[in-house]
């Protein structure tokens, strides 16, 4: 699956559940800034802001549209499924409380097998994050992420074992899948931009590691944008909003910065705000993601299962903004206008 610009999670969580290009639904990165509000986006959500429904606005996500066509959604520990969309909600959505992995997606499948069969709920949707923890912590090629990787593929049997052991393996479509991918970073592999970004010709910066967005102060952009770029480094490529690929669908996002800084594959952009790489389990994380998502290292995974989908069959690559319409047909809605590709996915169905 080859996950939108950035290759980050929130942009990639409602690309794929919209359908949308990050620059069509306006989730640009995991910590955002808005200029005309003056105030900010942060991935963990534990600011009021960060709760405010604007932010998750800019499109309607699967399980807001599903419920207003009369399908009952039960989010299970899903980023931003607890929001109000323009004054709708997910039917039911079971909270957030330890960062999720595999006994709360246990947990969690267990009670939304219970309400598939009592007839409460038409969709599910379980959020877990072990792999991509793991790849963070440990590095993408390390033991430990492979054993990860084994315990959750393990999960996933024990889930369709249980699956028909509740006789809804004829009734209940399962589809998995990941927003990007991860590769490997090292402290050897920093590029600090801090002196070249003077506090007094800034207004605000976001986010590190792979991207970095730089919001200049009023008649300061040419000033930054020359000092950026006479850093020389040919491991980081500095943009103006205006010269972002076309390709990345990212630019045409009113919050997308007027400076974005990106780095090439493996390395780790440091700022005034972000003076080391992030810290996982027992140190710097060693894995990494956000990169140009041409890169196969960005990529994620796609899989479906259930009575409307064939067996044993492979799918040529998908794109997140295909997965959308995979998930509506599946649930026999509507789905909004969307940016997928039909002629990617049609050939996974019966």
């Amino acid at each position: 699956m080859v996950p939108d610009f950035p290759s980050l999670s929130y942009p990639n969580y409602y690309s794929i559940m919209t359908g949308l290009h990050v620059e069509n639904h306006g989730f640009v990165g995991n910590f955002m800034w808005n200029q005309e509000r003056g105030n900010s986006f942060e991935i963990k959500m534990e600011t009021a802001e960060s709760k405010k429904s604007h932010w998750f606005e800019g499109a309607e996500p699967l399980w807001i549209t599903a419920v207003k066509q009369e399908k009952r959604t039960n989010m299970f520990e899903w980023p931003g499924g607890h929001i109000p969309n323009k004054g709708t909600t997910s039917t039911f959505y079971d909270e957030m409380g330890e960062w999720p992995m595999i006994p709360h997606m246990m947990k969690n499948l267990k009670k939304a097998f219970n309400k598939f069969k009592t007839d409460k709920i038409d969709m599910a949707g379980v959020f877990v994050d072990v792999v991509d923890d793991g790849g963070h912590s440990y590095g993408p090629n390390s033991k430990e992420l492979k054993d990860i990787i084994r315990q959750t593929d393990e999960a996933i049997k024990q889930m369709l074992d249980m699956l028909v052991q509740e006789g809804l393996e004829d009734k209940v479509n399962i589809v998995i899948f990941s927003d990007h991918g991860m590769t490997e970073i090292s402290e050897s592999r920093t590029i600090d931009i801090s002196d070249h970004i003077g506090y007094a010709d800034v207004e605000a910066v976001r986010d590190k590691g792979a991207v970095c967005s730089i919001w200049p102060r009023e008649g300061k952009l040419e000033k930054v944008y020359s000092n950026l770029r006479q850093m020389n480094n040919k491991h980081i490529t500095v943009y103006k909003k205006e010269n972002l690929p076309e390709r990345w669908r990212y630019k045409n996002s009113q919050l997308v910065a007027p400076i974005i800084v990106v780095a090439e594959l493996g390395w780790y952009i440091l700022t005034p705000s972000g003076q080391s790489i992030d810290k996982y389990r027992d140190g710097p994380a060693k894995g990494h993601h956000g990169y140009d998502n041409a890169e196969k290292d960005m990529r994620g995974i796609f899989l479906a299962c259930g009575p409307d989908f064939k067996k044993n069959f492979k799918n040529g690559p998908v794109k997140a903004v295909d997965i959308y319409q995979v998930m509506c047909k599946a649930l026999d809605i509507q789905p909004l206008p969307h940016k997928g590709s039909w002629s990617s996915v049609k050939d996974i169905f019966i």
